[in-house]
Parts: structure tokens; C-alpha cells; sequence
């Protein structure tokens, strides 16, 4: 019996891989977790206008992943600082499953005065009593309803997406805790291409693309061999904002 349930389970997940659209969440098992590595990427952030001329000079974003335990639990633990013009603006630490990225913990300092923390359930997100000056202490913890994986770690979670071809979809439970309500958010993967990295120096990824709503959207490049993500295009307002990594 044991034997046909674990074949039946096996056939769903083969089934939620070939199909064209794929629900990733932290309770799917979908994501290619063997992809995720420890270290630090920086990545420099600009916006443009139109006509791509550079408005603005580039931020530096900082972004570190290191497993670690906590209670016995493996876990991921997540920084990424954002520095403009030198100056460190906010920083964020998650901690989650290391195995399913579902959120344990989540800390925001932004401008080294506003602290924001939460602490994670399977059916919630609740106010953490642990973190001092949390602004959110007192306030009702938010109902979650989605097995959720932090938006906040969009550009380590792509490069785990199990990604075979042109025209698949993926429906991601990307949850912002400063948004109201969690849902899906659908990417679609649209090409795979060549991305100039130098003049020399040409890596083929796969390019994700998602709709934001009707005049805006994303478009994201992660490579094909390393699975990293690599560039990515986002427009909205009449702008582009541009994230690079760097090497």
C-alpha cells in the first residue's frame, strides 16, 4: 500500500513538472533546492527613463545566503542590504525552511531607526515579541491562507525553478509582508537567449517574464549552465529599473 502511494505521489509531481503551468509554493517540493548556494552576489540597481539614458546613479545591493540550524531545524538564513550613495538604507534578514523556503522569520531595519519583525506559522504571519523596537508589536498578525515563499528572495528562488523549456508557467506564492494579502504571482518563461556580459563573454539563460498589470512588467535572465540569476528589466511608469550582478 505504502508502495502504490508513493508512486501515485510520484506521478502527481512528474505531472506538475510537464504541465505548463506549475504551482510553486512551500509545501509543492517543486523547487530544485540542490541549486541554492551559500555565499554573497552584489548587484548594482539604476533606473532609466525611455529611451534607456541613465537617471539615476546606481544603488548596491548586497544579498548573502548561509544555512545554518535553528532549534535544531536547518534553515536559510537571508541578508540583503541595500546601500544608496554609500549609505547602508535598509536591511533585511529572513530566516526559512531549508528545505521549502517557507518563512520562520523576518526582520526590516530601514534607515537605522524603523524595525519591523514578524514570526512565521504554517497559517500566519504574527508580530515578533523577540525583536526590540518592532513598530508592529501590538498589531493583529495577518492570515496568510498560501503556503508562502518571501519575495524579498525572488532572485535566489528563480534560479531553483525547474525550468525545461520555452512556454512553461509558473505560479509563485511570492508574498511581500508589507502587502496586505498573500496570493500567486505568474511567470512565464518566454526565450532563452544570449546575454552579453562583456565583449568577450556571452552566457545563455533562460528569460522569465512577468506582468505586473497592463503597462507594467518584469523580465528576468538566469543562466542556463550555473543557475544564477544574471540581469533583469523592469517597466513601469514610463521607466526602466535595471538590476546587474556584478563579478
Amino acid at each position: 500500500m505504502k508502495r502504490l502511494v508513493f508512486l501515485f505521489s510520484s506521478l502527481l509531481a512528474m505531472q506538475g513538472i510537464f504541465s505548463q503551468t506549475i504551482t510553486v509554493n512551500a509545501e509543492s517540493n517543486i523547487l530544485e533546492m540542490a541549486h541554492l548556494k551559500e555565499g554573497t552576489s552584489k548587484y548594482v540597481v539604476y533606473f532609466t527613463d525611455s529611451l534607456h539614458r541613465q537617471k539615476t546613479s546606481g544603488d548596491i545591493w548586497e544579498r548573502t545566503t548561509t544555512f545554518a540550524a535553528l532549534k535544531d531545524r536547518p534553515v536559510v538564513h537571508f541578508s540583503w542590504n541595500w546601500y544608496h550613495h554609500d549609505v547602508l538604507q535598509s536591511q533585511i534578514i529572513n530566516i526559512c525552511n531549508q528545505k521549502t523556503l517557507a518563512p520562520v522569520f523576518h526582520k526590516a531595519i530601514y534607515n537605522d531607526t524603523l524595525v519591523v519583525a514578524y514570526d512565521f506559522n504554517q497559517e500566519a504571519m504574527i508580530p515578533s515579541d523577540t525583536v526590540p523596537r518592532n513598530v508592529m508589536l501590538g498589531r493583529e498578525g495577518k492570515k496568510l491562507g498560501i503556503p508562502i515563499i518571501s519575495w524579498e528572495q525572488d532572485l535566489e528562488t528563480f534560479p531553483l525553478l525547474p525550468i525545461t523549456k520555452i512556454g512553461q508557467e509558473f505560479k509563485i506564492a511570492f508574498f511581500d509582508p508589507n502587502k496586505e494579502a498573500a496570493t500567486y504571482h505568474r511567470y512565464k518563461v518566454i526565450d532563452q537567449r544570449s546575454l552579453k556580459l562583456a565583449k568577450d563573454v556571452e552566457v545563455l539563460c533562460w528569460v522569465l517574464k512577468i506582468e505586473y498589470d497592463a503597462s507594467a512588467y518584469g523580465l528576468f535572465w538566469i543562466s542556463s549552465e550555473s543557475r544564477e540569476f544574471l540581469k533583469s528589466q523592469e517597466y513601469f511608469n514610463g521607466h526602466y529599473r535595471y538590476k546587474v550582478k556584478l563579478f
